[in-house]
C-alpha cells in the first residue's frame, strides 16, 4: 500500500471508520501473528497479544498518533506487548524459583522457617485481599496449574480477559508483597 493509502487508512481508523479498521485487520493480522511467533515460539501468546493490539487500536483510535508507515508502527507496538508479556511471566517464574529453593532447603534453621511462614502468610492474605473474579483465575492457573484456555472455557469467558486478570493480579500481588 501506498504511503498515501497508508495515511488515509490510518486517518480513517482515527476517526472511526469501522470498514478501514477491518481492512487494516485483514490486511495485518497474519503477518502480525508470523511476526509475534517467531519471537515468542507460543501460537497461543502470539494470537492473544495480536488480538489485544487490534483491541487496543481501536479503543485508543481518537488518540492514536499520526505515523508515516503502519506496517513498521504495528510491528513495534506488537514487540512491545510481547516484550512485557515475556518479562512479566519470567520475573514471576524467578520469584517463584526463588521462593521454592528457600521452602525446599534441607536444614532449615527456625529463623529461615519464621521468615518462609511469615512470606507463606503475606502472599496467603495478599491473594485474598485480590477481588473474586481475579482470585479464582489466580488460584486456577498458578495452584490448579489449569491454562489460560482451560480456565477461559471453565469460565466461559476470552483467554485474554484471563490473562488480563493473571497479569494484574501478579502486579498487585508485587504490590502488597513488597
Amino acid at each position: 500500500m501506498s504511503n498515501v493509502g497508508q495515511h488515509t487508512l490510518w486517518s480513517s481508523i482515527r476517526n472511526g471508520n469501522e470498514n478501514a479498521f477491518r481492512q487494516l485487520f485483514e490486511e495485518c493480522w497474519e503477518p502480525l501473528f508470523s511476526y509475534a511467533c517467531r519471537i515468542t515460539r507460543d501460537h497461543s501468546l502470539a494470537q492473544d497479544s495480536v488480538q489485544s493490539l487490534f483491541i487496543h487500536l481501536w479503543e485508543k483510535r481518537e488518540t492514536l498518533p499520526d505515523v508515516a508507515a503502519i506496517g513498521p508502527y504495528l510491528r513495534s507496538a506488537l514487540k512491545n506487548r510481547l516484550l512485557n508479556a515475556l518479562r512479566d511471566e519470567h520475573v514471576y517464574q524467578k520469584h517463584v524459583d526463588i521462593f521454592i529453593q528457600v521452602c525446599d532447603t534441607n536444614a532449615p534453621s527456625s529463623a529461615e522457617h519464621l521468615h518462609v511462614k511469615e512470606t507463606e502468610q503475606q502472599i496467603l492474605q495478599s491473594i485474598n485481599r485480590l477481588p473474586e473474579k481475579m482470585k479464582d483465575v489466580f488460584y486456577l492457573h498458578r495452584i490448579e496449574d489449569l491454562s489460560v484456555a482451560e480456565i477461559a472455557c471453565k469460565l466461559g469467558t476470552s483467554p485474554q480477559t484471563i490473562r488480563n486478570q493473571i497479569n494484574t493480579a501478579m502486579q498487585r500481588l508485587k504490590m502488597l508483597v513488597s
